[in-house]
């Protein structure tokens, strides 16, 4: 496994929220604590779910994944070392996942890096934190697609709470992946043919999962 030190990437967290720092905090003292010599993705989700109150802290727990049964898993997968022996160095790919945060924070307009947009970028580097989390059986995808939709919510301080929708305005979702319906939906058209004759018919499907929510 290729490492760099933990300054590869310049300033590494410019515009990062205190919460995302204080993940990345934890991620190396989970590290640490395992006696592994590296820093991997599989440590950022760590730190990502000790970072109480943060929005992929919540996004996580909500789906049923905890600290405690990811730190087993992580255990069998990395194996045991010898904690405190070395100082543990950042993952290339740990490392391409905090590049690629900003990018997450951008596409979604937040002014700051959160911990959601740093947890959609260690799904999107794959690495050992996406096996750990299909290894509980954590749909990856659906993660994917409720990180996506969620709100902007980071501020260049700690992470806030999501904002609560409005009530009288409540988005439409897929009832199979849960992804946001308000984007749009994809349309196919297929012909039936019945006592002679053919008869066009629009499937509305999820852009996400594919599922047919209708026809029309």
């Amino acid at each position: 496994m290729g490492a760099v030190p933990n300054d590869a990437v310049p300033d590494g967290l410019d515009g990062f929220t205190t919460g995302a720092r204080r993940a990345l905090s934890l991620a190396e003292r989970e590290a640490r604590s395992l006696g592994h010599p590296h820093v991997g993705t599989e440590h950022v989700l760590l730190g990502l779910l000790s970072e109480e109150g943060g929005a992929a802290a919540e996004v996580l727990e909500t789906s049923g994944i905890h600290a405690t049964s990811v730190r087993r898993k992580v255990a069998e997968a990395v194996g045991a070392g010898h904690p405190g022996e070395t100082e543990p160095v950042r993952s290339a790919r740990a490392a391409r996942a905090v590049a690629r945060a900003p990018r997450f924070a951008r596409d979604a307009g937040s002014a700051a890096v959160g911990s959601d947009h740093l947890l959609l970028a260690v799904l999107d580097v794959e690495g050992t934190a996406g096996q750990v989390l299909r290894g509980l059986g954590a749909d990856v995808e659906h993660l994917r697609a409720t990180l996506g939709a969620r709100p902007v919510v980071t501020t260049n301080g700690a992470d806030t709470a999501p904002a609560r929708p409005d009530p009288a305005v409540e988005r439409p979702r897929c009832p199979s992946c849960g992804a946001p319906l308000d984007g749009g939906v994809q349309a196919s058209v297929v012909t039936a043919t019945g006592h002679g004759e053919a008869t066009d018919a629009v499937l509305l499907s999820c852009p996400m999962c594919g599922v047919v929510l209708g026809a029309r």
